[in-house]
């Protein structure tokens, strides 16, 4: 770190001098233009308007590598925000190329490019800015929160078509998470691609922590269906299939609260959405006490189903949460 000087001419205007080896670095030529961003912690940053784009590459040698510790080291070069993604082997096998494909498909922006014997390059098409972080979000909630309702549908009405749908769909919200938690990262790494979004540091932290209670909130939409798959044509009695979807709109409520008070940095909503947990958990004891009624290869999916209902009202609890920290910060 260097230190300069603050001058002052002409009576108001203040000046400070670049360090000459930055300006040497960047190629920063007397009469050019700098950008100056004021940060939310005080501070300045000084940005030339001619920085090139960087394109970052990274290189994995996948030899012996299979299954999902190669999907898991891809995806882990794709958060960390690489452009480039090399994988090399002496020969790559048609099974590490199959693999290679899938986890493609589980993630937005990245083409496979190049294919050779030994080689196989992917590079991410996408522009971080072409889908804000913001709108992932408010995508994932409304993904998450119309499986969940389906899912209880497709219990209602023993619609096994829509359980195998809704468990498919999981797989949409799983790509957004990774994407917000590769911008995340960008972000982290060059402050100045959180202008492209117009959002600050903290925002971006703030989307970030909400994204994966959203995306468990899929997981277990997907989890609530194989249950559905699992029960069958075994009947359940309609009382409790009432219930059990009573309890699942007021849990999706505290989510919704939550997110909406998430966006309008509300505190008195993000309060509403915490207070309805209480509400949750009793309906749920209540429901729970009438399964030991039932033969138990109705009533074990039936608990687990209220289980995941149960989780799905704590994650909405966590993102109010959220809120609420986000809502303070904004005000100090």
């Amino acid at each position: 770190m260097e230190t300069r000087k603050v001058q002052v001419t002409g009576g108001t205007t203040l000046i400070v001098s670049l360090p000459k080896s930055w300006a040497n670095k960047v190629n920063l030529k007397g009469g050019e233009e700098v950008s100056l961003i004021p940060q939310s912690d005080g501070s300045l940053a000084v940005r030339t308007r001619n920085v090139p784009e960087v394109h970052y590459t990274k290189t994995i040698f996948i030899e012996g590598k299979d299954g999902d510790n190669l999907v898991r080291e891809v995806i882990g070069a794709y958060i960390a925000g690489y452009n480039s993604i090399e994988l090399k082997a002496n020969k790559i096998l048609a099974r590490q190329r199959e693999t290679v494909r899938k986890t493609v498909n589980m993630l937005i922006g990245p083409e496979i490019i190049e294919e050779t014997s030994d080689k196989i390059v992917l590079q991410d098409v996408l522009n971080p800015a072409e889908l804000p972080v913001k709108k992932s979000i408010k995508r994932m909630f409304m993904i998450a929160s119309h499986m969940q309702e389906n899912a209880i549908t497709a219990l209602k009405e023993k619609d096994f078509d829509l359980a195998k749908d809704v468990a498919e769909r999981d797989s949409e919200v799983d790509k957004l998470f990774l994407l917000v938690s590769k911008q995340f990262r960008m972000v982290m790494r060059d402050i100045s691609i959180a202008d492209k979004f117009d959002m600050s540091m903290e925002e971006h932290l703030d989307m970030r922590l909400s994204a994966y209670p959203l995306e468990r909130i899929g997981d277990h939409a997907s989890k609530i269906c194989h249950m559905v798959l699992q029960i069958g044509y075994k009947p359940v009695p309609e009382e409790i299939v009432r219930e059990i979807e009573e309890v699942n709109a007021l849990s999706m409520k505290t989510v919704e609260y939550a997110v909406d008070a998430l966006f309008k940095k509300n505190i008195a909503q993000a309060n509403a959405a915490m207070a309805l947990r209480i509400e949750v958990t009793e309906h749920i004891r209540k429901i729970e006490e009438k399964l030991p009624r039932l033969n138990s290869d109705v009533s074990v999916p039936l608990g687990i189903i209220l289980d995941s209902i149960d989780r799905v009202c704590d994650y909405g609890t966590n993102i109010a949460e959220t809120a609420i920290n986000s809502a303070v910060s904004s005000k100090t």
